[in-house]
């Protein structure tokens, strides 16, 4: 089967001429996305895609522990990309890739299981890696991301193409008269944790628009009251100093 070149912002991720289990990610201009990756540049795999399309092969069924390997992969790497100053504004189905390392793994479900597994007992297929540069920015000593550039549009605006924003992040841009940003837009780093918590909801439930600081939402009843759920809340409060990105 062809393997068309995945492209992720400056990202491309190609599958060897030689070996066709074999795959390769590379990005010159961001050394910070590189060095988040780690030793997971170039890789044995079954299958590679973005969340986008495994979502569209799996007819939106994901099990619970596929949802969990998303939480920790993305944890693991905001860590990482906290640790050399910088951080992710927000994030999309398409700014996230899907590597299958064993033909046995497969999402498809009938039911949620096991919701109260944790992290430990999560499968290591797949693995998920965050790929767009252009959404990664300075984080100054204070936790206060700079955003310079324009960032895509949200959901409301693109049905074809968007990233999960936060509410302040979201804000801040439609208070902007200008398409392209005059001065760099200030907010806290955690603004990502609220954007991430939304992908996972997205991923596992199906649910793709969330009310501004729901307290208790109807839409995570069939999760409510577990290690997921609470995890989940504790990235979407309100003020983002406070959110929290722990799995316990």
């Amino acid at each position: 089967m062809s393997f068309e070149p995945i492209r992720i912002g400056n990202t491309v991720i190609r599958r060897s001429k030689s070996n066709a289990s074999m795959y390769e990610i590379t990005n010159e201009a961001s050394p910070h996305l590189m060095k988040s990756i780690g030793d997971k540049a170039s890789f044995e795999a079954t299958d590679v895609m973005t969340v986008r399309n495994c979502l569209k092969r799996n007819r939106h069924a994901t099990e619970l522990y596929v949802a969990l390997r998303l939480v920790h992969d993305l944890g693991r790497q905001m860590q990482a990309l906290i640790e050399t100053g910088r951080s992710i504004a927000c994030i999309g189905v398409d700014d996230v890739i899907v590597v299958t390392h064993r033909t046995s793994d497969t999402f498809t479900h009938d039911s949620i299981n096991d919701l109260d597994s944790t992290l430990g007992d999560a499968c290591m297929d797949p693995q998920f890696m965050f790929l767009n540069d252009h959404l990664i920015f300075e984080v100054d000593d204070d936790g206060i991301l700079f955003i310079d550039h324009a960032l895509p549009k949200g959901k409301s605006q693109s049905k074809s193409k968007y990233a999960f924003m936060s509410p302040e992040l979201r804000h801040a841009l439609e208070s902007k008269s200008q398409p392209q940003i005059a001065e760099p837009l200030q907010v806290h780093f955690k603004t990502i944790y609220y954007s991430a918590a939304q992908l996972i909801i997205y991923f596992l439930l199906n649910v793709d628009r969330i009310s501004d600081y729901a307290e208790d939402p109807e839409f995570m009843n069939p999760i409510k009251n577990t290690k997921l759920y609470w995890f989940l809340m504790r990235c979407l409060r309100p003020a983002p100093t406070e959110r929290k990105y722990i799995y316990i």
